[in-house]
């Protein structure tokens, strides 16, 4: 049997440095990362039929889930998919559409008649003040024509289906 004791200043700074990991050392946003369940991917289907319209979205994805979005565009411009959603997201694979980096955003291009798909795993769940946040809504706007734009959701549930 193995008894290991802590002197106060060890403790002290083992709290510490669990307090830095918990809540980003001291940047105000903390991170919780769901584990994994073997889920299907969330699917988010967006159409852009022209610039009066914006983007109409169909679905929502969750923190730490596999997501596919899939973005139809049906107008006769090439229309760009921006969103500050990709900002703590590394690895976004891109089929039939161009990626193009901003500031402060990214974006994601596709041609006129076309379908482009995005997989990527969303970013974990942020933990405010309060404790989780139940859901987070993420502008999305074309980079292209800025009175194109919509909103995403990426909705925290626990429990049972419906959250609870």
């Amino acid at each position: 049997m193995m008894i290991r004791s802590f002197s106060g200043l060890g403790l002290a700074t083992c709290i510490a440095v669990t307090g830095m990991i918990l809540f980003g050392a001291g940047t105000g946003t903390a991170y919780a990362q769901a584990q994994e369940t073997g889920a299907q991917p969330s699917k988010v289907e967006i159409t852009i039929k022209d610039r009066q319209h914006g983007y109409q979205t169909v679905g929502m994805t969750h923190p730490s889930h596999d997501t596919i979005i899939v973005v139809r565009n049906q107008d006769t411009v090439t229309h760009g998919f921006a969103s500050r959603l990709f900002r703590d997201i590394i690895d976004v694979q891109v089929e039939n559409g161009k990626e193009v980096i901003g500031k402060n955003f990214r974006s994601f291009h596709v041609e006129p008649g076309q379908i482009m798909t995005l997989r990527f795993s969303t970013a974990p769940m942020k933990l405010g003040i309060h404790g989780p946040v139940e859901s987070m809504r993420h502008a999305i706007w074309c980079d292209i024509h800025p009175e194109v734009r919509g909103e995403l959701y990426v909705v925290e549930t626990r429990g049972d289906l419906g959250g609870g």
